[in-house]
């Protein structure tokens, strides 16, 4: 059977496919960069015991690489001035948005915070009825609240009724 020549969808050249008939990408290490990219991608998002094991490495190499920000820093000072320009404009749309009454920025959008993929990964309090309770304390940032969040039991979530609460 005869292999036809294929376009590259990163690069665009042509190409012919050497082992896989419906290959994408030809053998240029950009072009298979990209596409290693693409994977990853989808892989984190779509397999959460992936993402759980991606997740895990990263917290072993942050242990022992403790100081690699810190040293990253100090030798680009360019880095550090357009992060805190970019976390100033953050920090102005996020009290804009609260300013017009919309509230807090949700997780749709994420854009808005430096670290975005906290507000994806899966949390330990599962989706139901939650009273905020204020807890007073030191405050590192004055614009932060601090609350303590409760489960409201099934049975007193009818009719409005207010009672005891169960702690995470």
């Amino acid at each position: 059977m005869e292999k036809r020549e294929r376009v590259c969808s990163h690069c665009h050249d042509l190409f012919i496919p050497i082992r896989n008939p419906h290959q994408q990408f030809c053998s240029q290490s950009a072009c298979q960069n990209v596409r290693k990219s693409i994977w990853r991608r989808e892989k984190q998002q779509n397999d959460p015991d992936y993402r759980e094991n991606q997740n895990q490495a990263c917290q072993r190499w942050r242990k022992k690489n403790l100081t690699y920000w810190k040293t990253y820093r100090a030798t680009h000072p360019e880095y550090t001035e357009a992060n805190r320009s970019k976390q100033t404009q953050r920090q102005a749309m996020y009290r804009q948005a609260i300013f017009k009454g919309a509230g807090p920025p949700s997780s749709g959008d994420a854009s808005l915070f430096a670290n975005s993929d906290a507000l994806i990964q899966k949390s330990l309090v599962k989706a139901g009825m939650y009273q905020l309770i204020p807890l007073y304390g030191e405050i590192a940032n004055s614009d932060a609240l601090i609350v303590k969040i409760s489960v409201i039991p099934r049975d007193t979530r009818q009719m409005g009724k207010v009672c005891k609460h169960t702690t995470l």
